[in-house]
């Protein structure tokens, strides 16, 4: 025990006497918490759009007037033609194109549905998706209230003509904020970053400065070599932790429901599987440039398959299969769970069981390899 101590002290005054990866450890993390929490969002914002009133009516034009006016989208004013509606799509000058049949203010009058066509850039399906589901919401919202201002004039309400409504009760983010989803998941992104490469990058580096060799020459055991380097920096991960924690309930004023100890609880179990990456990586890379390509390489797949970007119930049933050996999808759940739900062990038994056993399979690896390569 005095041994590891020893080393564990050693780590610390390591990093003390090396300014670039405290640094790193600080302001990069700070700085990617704040822009990436803005930046990081499913919401669909300014997209240009453009209008083709082919009726010149009042109530075309009123519809023309609820469309461009609302701030979701970016008015780049009227188009003469549907043949310049598409013109303005394919110059890309907007991505989405009202087009207003002739017939519309006809159509109303004699209580018609009226033809509105859409045309969509479709690059982006996701963005595309959403951007047209606005414009039918908002499509639909204006008909409602002239339906709505119709039947007033014959003394009747249009809440008792429709067959059913929907209330909706928006349980745990009730503004629908996507950063209330995304801040608590940068923080496992964060964690993850810092934990694995500063792990790989320690070793790497004493192995080319040779002091890895002087250490093996010590009384120093392969196991406590690995402990030894393992705890600072998951110590280093907790206090990223924290510090994400706070700039999440501090600047971007999420509610925080359940309890820090959970958070530490999974925070500790899924650093074995972060922290024991960089010790494989370390075992394969021979200079930093190689360990920082080796990680990234790996952080990658993990973080595209964990849910951060995309709902795993969206992809395929064999790739959804394959993520229950990432990590980073149970740890992701957990603190989006724990932050929003208050969510504890009881209902989160199983994503901890998971976690655990991938951190003692990828943690023993590590040590595995760690001991073939220096042995």
């Amino acid at each position: 025990m005095r041994r590891l101590r020893i080393l564990i002290w050693k780590e610390f005054r390591q990093l003390h006497n090396d300014p670039i990866a405290v640094r790193l450890m600080i302001f990069p993390v700070l700085v990617q918490m704040l822009v990436l929490g803005y930046a990081v969002t499913t919401e669909v914002r300014n997209t240009p759009i453009t209008i083709c009133d082919r009726s010149n009516t009042p109530q075309s034009r009123s519809l023309v007037g609820t469309i461009a006016g609302n701030a979701l989208f970016v008015f780049k004013g009227m188009a003469a033609t549907e043949e310049d509606v598409r013109a303005r799509l394919d110059d890309g000058h907007a991505r989405i194109g009202i087009v207003i049949s002739p017939d519309f203010a006809t159509a109303i009058g004699q209580g018609r549905a009226a033809d509105i066509e859409m045309l969509v850039d479709g690059q982006d399906a996701n963005s595309s998706n959403v951007a047209g589901g606005y414009v039918r919401a908002i499509v639909q919202g204006w008909a409602k209230q002239v339906y709505a201002r119709k039947l007033e004039a014959q003394g009747l309400s249009i809440d008792d003509v429709l067959p059913a409504r929907v209330q909706p009760v928006i349980l745990f983010n009730p503004l629908l904020k996507s950063t209330w989803f995304m801040v608590p998941a940068m923080a496992v992104l964060l964690v993850t970053m810092v934990t694995a490469l500063l792990t790989g990058f320690s070793i790497v580096r004493e192995r080319e400065a040779g002091t890895l060799e002087q250490l093996m020459v010590t009384p120093l055991e392969s196991a406590e070599l690995v402990i030894g380097k393992s705890i600072p920096f998951m110590l280093i991960g907790f206090v990223e932790l924290c510090a994400v924690l706070l700039v999440a309930k501090v600047w971007f004023m999420i509610p925080f429901r359940g309890n820090y100890l959970t958070i530490f609880l999974f925070a500790f179990i899924y650093m074995f599987s972060s922290i024991g990456l960089g010790i494989l990586v370390s075992s394969i890379a021979r200079t930093p440039h190689q360990a920082l390509y080796f990680t990234w390489f790996i952080l990658i797949f993990f973080v595209l398959l964990s849910g951060f970007f995309l709902p795993l119930e969206n992809m395929p049933h064999w790739i959804q299969q394959f993520t229950r050996i990432n990590p980073l999808r149970y740890f992701m759940f957990a603190v989006r769970e724990v932050f929003l739900k208050g969510s504890g062990i009881g209902e989160l038994w199983r994503e901890a069981a998971a976690m655990l056993v991938i951190g003692c399979v990828v943690y023993s690896m590590a040590m595995v390899s760690f001991k073939r390569r220096i042995g």
